[in-house]
């Protein structure tokens, strides 16, 4: 019985040890077009604000139907307890059809895409354009995305 006792201390002590993140996705589209945010293993949503418990992995958000983007501008993002990232991405099959705009943590560090031409350190046009990706540490990361 005190085995149990002492298992049982031992597991809530590790549950409380154990941190869960909480992100806020902030999506607004002022274009007239569909959205679609697809976030894997939490769902496909339009635009709007939600909070998500747990990491976000390969989140992506567009301002047209298709909910992988392609053929319009999007923007990609990973948001979780330690490294977030973000970046906006015309990589083919995507291609510039609407301005395209994220802040990662209230404005702490984003991009801005309001043409097809705006730059590698804004959007991503081949694989290796890093400079267009964004990054913030720290827990409860969040995410304000625009297009239009």
């Amino acid at each position: 019985m005190k085995f149990f006792y002492i298992l049982n201390i031992i597991f809530m002590a590790f549950l409380a040890s154990v941190s869960a993140s909480s992100h806020v996705i902030d999506v607004i589209n002022n274009c007239g077009t569909p959205t679609s945010v697809q976030l894997p293993g939490h769902g496909i949503f339009g635009a709007g604000r939600r909070t998500i418990d747990g990491d976000v992995r390969g989140g992506i958000a567009q301002p047209c139907s298709d909910i992988n983007g392609v053929g319009c501008i999007s923007v990609e993002f990973s948001l979780v307890d330690g490294v977030s990232s973000a970046d906006i991405t015309l990589i083919p099959p995507h291609r510039y059809d609407h301005k395209a705009s994220f802040s990662l943590n209230n404005g702490q560090t984003g991009a801005t895409c309001d043409n097809p031409n705006c730059g590698s350190c804004n959007a991503f046009y081949k694989y290796d354009d890093y400079c267009a990706q964004r990054q913030v540490n720290g827990p409860n990361s969040s995410i304000r995305i625009q297009f239009c």
